[in-house]
This record gives C-alpha cells, structure tokens and sequence, in this order.
C-alpha cells in the first residue's frame, strides 16, 4: 500500500488519522506513506508504517523512480491529500494495481475516486478514499500519532498557540493579553507559555507588542522543537491551526478557538479533551471572507469563554462579515462542542 500525503502540517495530521488506522487494521500489510520531509520526522517512529519524505519535486520523482525499478508493484496508490501536476506525474510513475484519488479530477491516471457528502468532516474524504479499497476500514473517530503521544511529559504547563498562516484566523496582541490574563487567575501556579514561530510574518504583531509578565515566548523554529514544546503542557488554548492538529494527534487536552470556520468540520467525532469555542449565533456558517484582518469573531469567542472584557465592534469588518447578520446582544455566547456532542461519522 502506498498512501501518499502532499499539504499543509493541520491537512497532513488530520489525513493522517486513516493511514494509522489502516495499518491497525491491516498489521500484515506493508504501509508506505509518502510525505513532505519536513514531516516525515512526526510519523517516522509510527509502527508498521514505513515513511519516505520528499523535500521537493525533483527529490520526489527521483524516489518514485527508484521505487518503480527496485520495488514490486503496489497493490494500492492512495492520494489521500494533494492536488496539481506533481500528483498526476506521481501517479503516471507508480506501478498500482489500482490507482485511487480523492476526487475525479484526473480520471485518465485514478480512474477510482469515492463520493464525498457536500456536508463533510476535514478527515472524511482521506478515509473515504481508503475505504473504497477496504471496504471494512472504519472511520478513525479521533486523530492520533502513538509515537509522539509516548513523548508527553506534562510539567504544570499552560500553553496558548496564537498564530495561523491567516490573518482571521490569528489571535491580535490585546487577545492574547485577556487570555494570558484569565489562564494565570485560573492556573495558579502554571507557567504559561505561549508558542510561537517567530519567522511566521503573523506572528510580528505579537511580538512587537511582547507578553505580560505572567507569561514566555517560546519559539519553535522546527517542528521537533514544536513537539518538544508540546510535550510538556497540561493543556492548549489554540486557533484554528497546525499546532492544533499536533496537539490533538499528541493527545493534549485542548480547547480551540473558531471564528470564520466550523468547529464540528476541523476536529474529529469522538477526540478526547477537546472543546471547541465558537460564537453561538454563528452555529455552522462558514466565512468566506478570507482576506479578513479584523476576527472579530474569534476575538470573541476568545472574551467571552475566559470572561475577559474586551472591545470588539464589528466596524471596520468586512462587508461580508457574518458577524453584520446579527443583533449585539445575539453576539454574547459562545457555543462549547464537546466530543459528545459532536456529529458523528458512520464506522462503516
């Protein structure tokens, strides 16, 4: 089998969650997965899974090249994540019994892809497309990597990921304040830390505004620094971003904070110690205003859950702002998704 993972760390980590599970299922199987080098290194520990990293295209086809003179065929070539020209030349290159991709938009070369609900979950298509193999494959209800979950030594820390690769999706110097401000009252006698990689350009806000007293920067220049950081919180107040991902695969106990996406798409049905934070009136909308610079929706979100004050109009939003459909006094809950209250995926 070779299931192959070409995305973003929270995309990766979310489609993940089948290639595990169909190693569970299938022990006597060989599982190779093909993925980014830069985190190849948070699944290379992972049993029964062999892990190849490519760090661009040419070093891809050259591995591909080797695998098709030196190796059997494959009885399956899963594209579980990934898109464009370099998924089709891999999938000319690979020698597969069967080819299958996660939709039809390369018929000539995966002639095999499943149907996808217009209502989805983030992990479902990923799982769909290994299920259209094997049919028995039940769908993973949490995200998990064992390896790095093993690696956990939780020290009494507090810890708060701010940044996204979006400006909606990030948590503005004032934010970070209220929240730094209520998880000290609330932890007495935590360290708080809050995780930022300093060379993200989202992250320069924060940084030139600096952190309260109650607080440290901790930066992770490389993802094993990132894992290391991880390893030792008690609990993760995260957007909605890689770090997030990370931190539920590792088994941390989470709370997330939404503002333009949906809560009950980007997690999985039964993770555990995990609530989603999302303002109520918004329910399952999602924003398509993605040149946003002022969340005020996650802004919210945030106040309202640590019971911090804090000024949030909505002007200087965009035209497009959920936010503009409502009433003030309709902006004054948050709604908590808890694994139990979760939709759930059907097994099989």
């Amino acid at each position: 089998m070779l299931f192959v993972l070409r995305g973003k760390l929270g995309d990766t980590v979310t489609c993940f969650a089948t290639v595990r599970a169909y190693a569970d299922a299938f022990p006597h199987d060989d599982v190779t997965l093909l993925v980014r080098a830069g985190y190849a290194p948070l699944f290379q520990r992972e049993q029964g899974i062999r892990v190849i990293g490519f760090s661009s295209r040419v070093v891809l086809f050259a591995k591909l090249a080797l695998m098709r003179w030196f190796e059997p065929p494959f009885d399956a070539l899963l594209v579980l994540l990934g898109a464009g020209a370099p998924i089709l030349r891999l999938g000319k290159m690979v020698r597969a019994r069967r080819k299958i991709f996660h939709d039809g938009r390369f018929p000539g070369v995966f002639p095999e892809w499943p149907e996808i609900p217009q209502a989805h979950m983030q992990f479902e298509p990923a799982w769909r497309v290994a299920r259209l193999y094997a049919p028995e494959l039940a769908a993973p209800q949490w995200s998990r990597i064992p390896s790095l979950a093993a690696r956990r030594r939780p020290a009494g820390v507090i810890g708060i990921a701010p940044v996204s690769d979006e400006p909606r999706r990030t948590l503005g110097p004032r934010v970070v304040h209220a929240l730094v401000s209520a998880l000290a009252l609330r932890h007495a006698g935590s360290a708080i830390h809050v995780l930022v990689n300093t060379a993200d350009d989202e992250a320069r806000p924060l940084l030139n505004a600096g952190l309260p007293a109650a607080a440290r920067l901790r930066s992770f220049p490389t993802l094993e620094a990132l894992v290391d950081e991880l390893s030792i919180l008690d609990h993760l107040h995260s957007t909605d971003t890689g770090v997030y991902h990370l931190a539920a695969a590792m088994g941390i106990p989470l709370t997330a904070y939404f503002g333009p996406t949906q809560p009950w798409k980007n997690g999985f049905p039964a993770q555990p110690d995990l609530a989603r934070i999302r303002l109520a009136a918004l329910e399952g909308e999602h924003c398509e205003e993605k040149g946003c610079l002022r969340p005020v929706c996650l802004e919210k979100s945030v106040a309202l859950h640590v019971g911090a004050t804090l000024e949030t109009g909505i002007e200087g939003t965009p035209q497009g702002c959920l936010l503009r459909g409502h009433a003030a006094g309709e902006l004054q809950r948050v709604a908590v998704l808890h694994a139990a209250t979760a939709p759930r995926v059907p097994v099989h």
